[in-house]
């Protein structure tokens, strides 16, 4: 029975031992972890996010006013789409009938500075038949003055050539 005693005190020691390495084990191990653990890396703070700088807004393009023009130096100075944003629209109620076609060159001739040109002033200087109904302006001949003209259609040029020289374009449209 002492051997009993014996080897059961053997096996309990080393039972005992084999808990304490057990123990003492993990106890380096977790130690050794928190020494192995990186120092937290700290955050850079967001840089402050920059408002885009807004593009300036272009300027108006603007119809420049010159003495004397043709067509050929209106289509230059401005494009059609400025110069057609110009143009005041009338509404007429006189049905569609014989359409003529005066150059703008001849107006010029035919009118003073400031005048209001329209087809009842055309036929009264006999520039167009008198059966015309409708007007359509040309841009041939060169403009040398401010006119307000009052017709059905115009070329572009004609257009271009009269808001140039500082006169309107009042552009008629039948219903």
């Amino acid at each position: 029975m002492k051997t009993v005693i014996i080897i059961y005190m053997i096996v309990s020691a080393l039972f005992s031992l084999g808990t304490l390495t057990y123990v003492t084990t993990d106890w380096i191990y977790e130690k050794v972890k928190e020494k192995k653990k990186p120092a937290p890396v700290p955050v850079p703070e967001p840089e402050p996010e920059l408002e885009p700088i807004p593009e300036p807004e272009p300027e108006p393009e603007v119809i420049p006013i010159v003495h004397e023009v043709d067509a050929e130096e209106a289509d230059h100075m401005i494009s059609d789409e400025l110069a057609m944003s110009s143009v005041i629209y009338e509404d007429e109620t006189e049905p569609d009938g014989y359409k003529t076609f005066i150059n703008i060159g001849t107006i010029c001739q035919a009118f003073e500075e400031g005048d209001t040109v329209t087809l009842a002033d055309l036929k009264e200087k006999k520039l167009v038949p008198s059966k015309a109904k409708r007007l359509k302006v040309l841009a041939d001949g060169v403009l040398n003055k401010r006119l307000t003209i009052k017709a059905n259609q115009y070329s572009v040029q004609a257009v271009k050539m009269i808001e140039l020289t500082g006169g309107t374009v009042i552009w008629k449209k039948v219903r």
